[in-house]
């Protein structure tokens, strides 16, 4: 998968540049009109003036744009092992899914109450190294992001279950689990109590036995290794079931 340069937003620089025209014709319509019956195009200098604003912004953003600097080509990578990002004409940086410490998606929709649109990021944040940053500007963002969320789940579930066992307690940004229960800092319940962990709207939902409101919400957006959390908080809640 790589990025891709950004089309140019004609679906905002066409309707100034229309509405310039418009205006734009009128004016040399008035000035030569003037020019004939009074002698004084001039007239229509401010509707020739109002006519060069929307052009000029029109005409300043293709300069902006066709001379702006060039993003760099990044291609981006995950196999079975791991993931990988490699900038052109530069290194690649490679992890395995054990040298990974998160990967975290962040696909907030945005909305000015008529329409919306959906913004998709991920962010693979190795233990050691820069971190590897995906956005829209990548073609097939979002199923590159659920087959690679999928894959570091499935390597890292094993060995995150065996710092359980292990007696250690895993942190996942806010919130941290072990094996006698979930809470952040002194606040904690026991896994007998909870009812279930899930994602409803947007938000993660631990619920506990008899309340009616979860017991604690926290954003799925932006939360580390969720997929990881949901798999081991729903194994051990199901453990302590029996």
């Amino acid at each position: 998968m790589q990025n891709e340069p950004k089309r140019f937003p004609w679906g905002a620089v066409l309707p100034v540049g229309v509405l310039g025209v418009f205006l734009g014709w009128m004016a040399l319509s008035f000035a030569i009109e003037d020019q004939r019956e009074q002698g004084a195009w001039y007239y229509s200098l401010p509707l020739l003036v109002l006519a060069a604003i929307p052009l000029g912004f029109v005409g300043f953003f293709l300069f902006a744009w066709l001379f702006r600097p060039r993003p760099p080509q990044v291609w981006v990578a995950w196999y079975e092992h791991g993931a990988l990002r490699h900038i052109d004409r530069g290194e690649t940086q490679a992890y395995t899914w054990d040298e990974i410490a998160s990967v975290t998606r962040q696909d907030i929709r945005v909305t000015n109450g008529v329409t919306g649109a959906t913004t998709h990021r991920l962010t693979i944040r190795p233990e050691h190294g820069a971190e590897i940053v995906v956005g829209d500007e990548f073609s097939g963002m979002v199923p590159f992001a659920e087959g690679l969320g999928n894959a570091f789940s499935r390597a890292r579930v094993p060995r995150d279950a065996a710092r359980l066992e292990a007696g250690e307690r895993i942190d996942f940004g806010v919130v941290d689990i072990d094996i006698s229960g979930v809470g952040q800092g002194s606040r904690r319940i026991g896994w007998q109590e909870v009812e279930r962990v899930d994602v409803q709207q947007g938000r993660v939902e631990i619920r506990r036995h008899g309340d009616r409101k979860p017991w604690m919400t926290l954003p799925a957006p932006g939360f580390p290794n969720l997929t990881v959390f949901l798999t081991l908080a729903d194994a051990l809640r199901r453990q302590h079931e029996s």
